[in-house]
Parts: C-alpha cells; sequence; structure tokens
C-alpha cells in the first residue's frame, strides 16, 4: 500500500471521476436548494482563492508562493466542501433520500481533500508515493563496489576503456556517512555509482555531492524519487560510455524542519559535515578523485544555497558549483531570526558568512565555475540568478546560466536542472570526449 503512486493518472484520475460523481449525485439530491447550493459553490471559492493567498502570499507557510495549480485547486476543493455542507443541511426529500444525500456529502469532504492535496502534490512532484509523504524511504542499503588490490596504481578515466561485463545502469543505495568531527547527526545518504564504477579496475571518478531541499518531507530520497535522478544520471553514463560522476546525496538538515543553512552553529555543523566528513567518508570507501577540480555541489532550494556558500567559501574543495533555484544567502525567518537562531545574535557572523560578499572579498577565482538555473516561472527564486550570476562573473568564476521554460520551483524543474548541471560538470572534468 505505501508504494502507492501518488503522481500516475491511473490513481488520480479514477480519484477524480469519483469525487465528481458524489458532488453531482449531491447537487441533483439537493437541485430543490440550488440557491443553496449556488451560494455555497461560490463562498467555498472565494474562501478557497483567500486562504492560498493568506497562507501561501502573507504566511508564506510553505516558503514558496502557490502556483495556479495550488489556486484553483484550494477554490475547488473548498466549493467542494461547500457542496457537502449544503447535502448534509438540506439532504433529499424523502427520509432515505435524505439519508443517503447526507452520506455521500460526508464521503464527498475526504474525497475533496484528498483529490486536492493529491493535485497540489502532483503538481510539486514531491510524495511520489505514500511511503515518501510518510518520511519512509524505499532505497535499500548500497553494495559498495570491492576495493582495489593493494598496491596497485589508480585508474585514470581519461585512458580507461569499458569492459564487456560493464552493467548498463547505475547502482544507487542509501550508506550512512557519520559526522566524525563535525558531530553532525545526518540521516542517512544515498550514493550512486555509474556503470564505471561497478566494474574491477574501475577508474577514480569526479565527485558530485547532491544536496535536497528543505521542507515537509525533505530528505535525501527527494533527489533519486522525486527528481528521478537515477534515471537521468544512467542517461548520462550511457552517453559517456559509462563513465559519469560518483553522486553523494547526504543529509544536510538532520531533520526535514530543521535547517542550519550550511554553516557552523547552534542549529548543526552541517559546514564542517559538507566539506570534512563527507569527503573523507567518499575517499575511504569509493574510488573518488581527490582533487577540488573533480569535485562539485549541488542542490536544489536551500541546497542550492548551499552550493552557492560552499562554492564560494571553498573552492579548494569544491571547484565547480551548481546552484538551482537557491537563495542568495543562508535565511530562516528573516533577518533577525537568522542572526538570533543560526548564528547565536553574532550579526557580523551572519554578514562574513552571505555568498555574495565572500564571492567578492576572495575575487579572483581563477579555476571555479558554476551553474546556476531556475524555472522560468519561480517567481520568489528565479530573480536571485541573475544577481548570482553577476556576482559571480565579477569574481571570476565562470558562469553557465539556465532557465528552464515552463518551470516552477518543483522538483520537475530540479530534475532537470540538477541533470543539465551534472552533464555540465561531466564536460568541466575529463570524463567527456
Amino acid at each position: 500500500m505505501t508504494t502507492l503512486p501518488l503522481l500516475s493518472a491511473h490513481v488520480l484520475l479514477p480519484l477524480y471521476a469519483l469525487t465528481l460523481v458524489a458532488a453531482v449525485l449531491v447537487l441533483t439530491a439537493v437541485r430543490r436548494s440550488w440557491r443553496w447550493a449556488a451560494v455555497a459553490i461560490v463562498a467555498g471559492a472565494l474562501v478557497g482563492t483567500l486562504l492560498s493567498w493568506f497562507l501561501g502570499d502573507v504566511l508564506d507557510v510553505l516558503g514558496v508562493p502557490p502556483t495556479w495549480v495550488d489556486r484553483v485547486w484550494t477554490g475547488v476543493v473548498c466549493a467542494l466542501l461547500g457542496v457537502a455542507v449544503v447535502g448534509l443541511v438540506r439532504g433529499g426529500r424523502a427520509r432515505r433520500g435524505r439519508v443517503l444525500t447526507r452520506v455521500v456529502a460526508a464521503l464527498l469532504v475526504p474525497l475533496a481533500l484528498v483529490s486536492g492535496g493529491l493535485a497540489v502534490n502532483r503538481d510539486a512532484g514531491l510524495f511520489p508515493t505514500i511511503a515518501d509523504a510518510l518520511g519512509q524511504s524505499h532505497v535499500p542499503p548500497l553494495r559498495l563496489p570491492d576495493d582495489p588490490a593493494p598496491g596497485s596504481a589508480p585508474v585514470d578515466a581519461a585512458s580507461w576503456r569499458p569492459p564487456r561485463d560493464m552493467p548498463a545502469h547505475g547502482r544507487y543505495g542509501s550508506v550512512r556517512i557519520p559526522g566524525t568531527v563535525s558531530h553532525f547527526h545526518a540521516r542517512p545518504a544515498i550514493v550512486w555509482l555509474p556503470p564505471a564504477a561497478l566494474v574491477e579496475h574501475a577508474p577514480e571518478l569526479p565527485v558530485v555531492v547532491m544536496l535536497s531541499g528543505q521542507g515537509p518531507g525533505a530528505a535525501p530520497a527527494n533527489i533519486v524519487e522525486a527528481g528521478r535522478m537515477a534515471t537521468r544520471l544512467d542517461a548520462i553514463a550511457h552517453r559517456h560510455r559509462g563513465l559519469a560522476p560518483i553522486v553523494v546525496m547526504p543529509d544536510q538538515l538532520a531533520r526535514a524542519s530543521n535547517n542550519p543553512m550550511c554553516v557552523d552553529g547552534p542549529l548543526g555543523n552541517s559546514a564542517t559535515y559538507l566539506t570534512h566528513d563527507v569527503p573523507t567518508w567518499v575517499r575511504e570507501h569509493l574510488h573518488a578523485a581527490a582533487g577540488g577540480a573533480d569535485w562539485a555541489i549541488a542542490g536544489f532550494s536551500q541546497g542550492g544555497t548551499c552550493a552557492l556558500q560552499l562554492g564560494a567559501g571553498r573552492p579548494d574543495r569544491f571547484g565547480s558549483w551548481i546552484d538551482v533555484s537557491g537563495q542568495i544567502g543562508p535565511v530562516l525567518q528573516g533577518r533577525d531570526d537568522t542572526v538570533s537562531r543560526g548564528f547565536r545574535g553574532d550579526r557580523a557572523a551572519y554578514e562574513a558568512a552571505q555568498p555574495l560578499r565572500v564571492l567578492a572579498e576572495r575575487a579572483p577565482y581563477r579555476d571555479s565555475a558554476a551553474f546556476v538555473a531556475a524555472g522560468a516561472d519561480d517567481s520568489r527564486y528565479g530573480p536571485v540568478v541573475p544577481r548570482v550570476v553577476a556576482s559571480a562573473r565579477a569574481a571570476g568564476v565562470t558562469v553557465t546560466e539556465r532557465i528552464i521554460e515552463d518551470g516552477g520551483h518543483d522538483w520537475h524543474t530540479a530534475g532537470v536542472a540538477l541533470a543539465e548541471g551534472v552533464e555540465w560538470f561531466v564536460h568541466r572534468t575529463h570524463l567527456a570526449r
């Protein structure tokens, strides 16, 4: 049951049809009270519109403005709830009819709520299955490749030739990356290994550290499940003879509701975890290149902000960064709240952590490159892109800018942009020919 695909039309269309049938049955039963029904529908739609505006634009409960799909479905759901209320209050003419109408009207309430919730979820592409919505992951533990023979020389990917028994697809799974130095209590990470990493005498490969966003249900699994990243990475490897970066998806949050902002502070030493503990584990367990020129930091939304911060602050560790729909800098609920909770009230530390300031102070960046992207319809984070691009270029960073057509602040956009960023990074390294 937990594997039920919540984004599938085969699941959603029958649910929508059942909801519509229930609404029609109620309206048919109360047709003599059509004025009440009309008032309820109009009032419900108006309440839904106001609710969407207040929660999404005024209170900003999710951190992103509602899309037109969110607004329309909020209005539709509230209109259906209005119909249900009329059915419960007015009922039918005969006693048996009133009972039946009220039963159907009562069923219409959960049907409307579930239909609207799943429609909004499909628009964002956030929870592919019930397990994802419950915070459970289907990602099994990763079977790591064998260690190279003792004393064997590293294999250079530039001269490597794929063997005949190389798998057609990469492999991914969950791993525990301990916060040995940072003491950061991270949840399990996910690692994707390209086909070239799964054979004997595997070459040393570049590494992409890829981060999810922050919010309800946020976890590394979002990248492979909502972002369909394993399939996208397989396509990249197929274009390059099985070669692709190793992609490590660590947890930079500790829990979905937490936002350490990829700095070291009272909310967790996320920066040290990402710049020390994660690279150390990767080098000890995988055939990974060591130099910063072969490492990239990537992320979506809050993860994109982290990519900007760490790409600007640690070019020795991450010579490339992929920022998809990130913010201008680390932030919680406004500047004062960020300084208070995230920096122990130290405003100077907060200012020093702003990545555009870091870019200006550390310029010139002679070997760094950035891929900065957002959805064309992302009204909140899209406008950040030109500011980041201008600051990075002024600091000497080589920047590629990408706007995803018809994209919003969602995992559809993130999946496309992150995969394009990985392809861009492939061409930054020695993998592409």
